[in-house]
């Protein structure tokens, strides 16, 4: 099959390229040689290429800032995720649309299920939410949904937690990392192995569901996560020792846009589909700090 890796650049672009199958044919594009905000070249590109299926990482996911730059995120999020849809299935092509937790408000106390009911509380949240629906109406799109994502490259909160235990454990300083957000942290690998069984498994039988939850397994903070890292960083090498921090809420943390207080996802039907383990937060946090190590000078 020819898949089409859009944003193949960052985190999770990266990692599905890394792991494709050979049968495949992987034309991977970086942020700037596929804008999602130029329709029209967009959609040329897609329809000279005319692949398969089109994996679509690229998204405007700075959640702050889109409280600010409103029309770019919706421009990216949703009306570019609609001419993806609408392009590739003109042809018979297939769009596997990746997705986020902030389509949810938090108000449920157990984790969602893809068909709960969707409430963002800020803008990347509903253009996401509003992307999910405009691809929808086209056939052949899938929707996957994730939370907390982190790997060994690219922007995330792993990485940056990493270098703040480093810098504040060096000059004394405590970190201060909200506890009462909670959810489930999901690394890219594996992520990106997801993203392949479901096209291939898909290819061969067509599902009657088109929205699909993957996560690690596990409930914990964003001050449990952080506290875990600075553990397997000294445990592999990448610090020296740990800082301290200090546990805080939403309240005492101000953000420009409000996130959920619990937007941990259900999993089972995509474990029960595609026959697989669903692997625990901390067990996928350490793999990805030891491979992260083996590339890294030691302290």
């Amino acid at each position: 099959m020819k898949i089409l890796i859009t944003g193949i650049d960052g985190q999770l672009g990266n990692q599905l390229e890394k792991f494709f199958q050979k049968s495949h044919e992987i034309i991977g594009l970086k942020r700037n040689q596929f804008n999602l905000q130029n329709n029209e070249f967009c959609k040329k590109t897609i329809l000279d290429i005319k692949p398969d299926w089109i994996i679509n990482t690229a998204a405007f996911t700075a959640v702050d800032k889109a409280e600010v730059e409103v029309k770019k995120a919706f421009d990216i999020n949703a009306k570019g995720v609609e001419t993806l849809a609408k392009t590739c299935s003109s042809y018979g092509g297939r769009l596997l649309q990746i997705s986020t937790d902030f389509v949810f408000d938090g108000s449920k106390k157990t984790p969602y299920l893809p068909n709960d009911k969707c409430n963002p509380l800020n803008i990347y949240g509903s253009s996401k939410l509003k992307g999910e629906t405009l691809a929808l109406k086209y056939p052949g799109t899938l929707i996957l949904r994730t939370s907390w994502l982190y790997g060994p490259s690219g922007n995330n909160f792993c990485l940056k937690m990493l270098n703040m235990h480093k810098n504040a454990s060096e000059k004394s300083k405590i970190i201060s990392v909200i506890n009462d957000q909670r959810g489930c942290p999901t690394d890219t690998l594996n992520l990106a192995k997801i993203c392949w069984q479901l096209i291939n498994k898909e290819s061969k039988n067509s599902f009657n569901e088109k929205i699909f939850h993957w996560s690690n397994k596990g409930i914990i903070s964003w001050y449990d996560f952080a506290l875990a890292i600075g553990k397997f960083g000294v445990e592999f090498g990448l610090i020296e020792k740990e800082a301290v921090i200090n546990p805080v809420s939403s309240l005492e943390y101000k953000t420009l846009a409000k996130r959920p207080t619990f937007s941990a996802l259900e999993c089972t039907h995509t474990v029960k589909l595609l026959n697989i383990e669903q692997l625990d937060w901390s067990e996928s946090l350490k793999g990805t700090l030891k491979n992260y190590s083996q590339r890294m000078p030691k302290v």
